[in-house]
């Protein structure tokens, strides 16, 4: 999924959480959570393509698929879980539960986005299957720009 749909997903929840608890601190860390977790992209590209990030390359490696392996470090079902345990023990502290609302939203939005199984968004099972790429993201193993170079092998 797209980056201006997670931002309009997340906005339109913290709207709702906001109305609905009163409270702003929900309604910010649902936003924040429900955007930035794709923060970890980064380290994939890095790892992949090479430092420095240049922001359009970021963006197209992304959206392309350019990866041979990838990690994903923070798309975990395993890390939802544990958000909302957290939740849970801290009495549903506003900031630990609107960081649940938007990490959950947007791995399930992932999920039915960008996946054709349910355990792609599983950390575990990326890492048995040895987070290769074709093999988590099988409907993108033919992408037409999956096997160009490095955007850093490029002038």
């Amino acid at each position: 999924m797209k980056l201006h749909h997670h931002t309009a997903f997340s906005l339109a929840l913290s709207g709702i959480l906001y109305m609905i608890f009163k409270s702003w601190s929900m309604a910010v860390s649902c936003l924040i959570s429900g955007i930035f977790i794709d923060l970890d992209h980064i380290i994939d590209v890095a790892r992949e393509h090479g430092w420095p990030i240049k922001v359009k390359q970021f963006f197209q490696v992304c959206r392309q698929g350019r990866f041979h392996k990838i990690v994903l470090l923070l798309h975990g079902w395993e890390l939802l879980l544990l958000w909302g345990i957290a939740s849970w023990l801290t009495g549903w502290n506003p900031w630990l539960t609107g960081a649940f609302f938007g990490f959950s939203t947007h791995l399930i939005l992932d999920a039915f986005y960008n996946s054709t199984n349910i355990f792609t968004y599983s950390l575990i099972w990326r890492w048995k299957k040895g987070f290769h790429f074709d093999t988590i993201f099988p409907n993108l193993k033919n992408n037409k720009y999956r096997h160009r170079k490095s955007y850093t092998d490029r002038s």
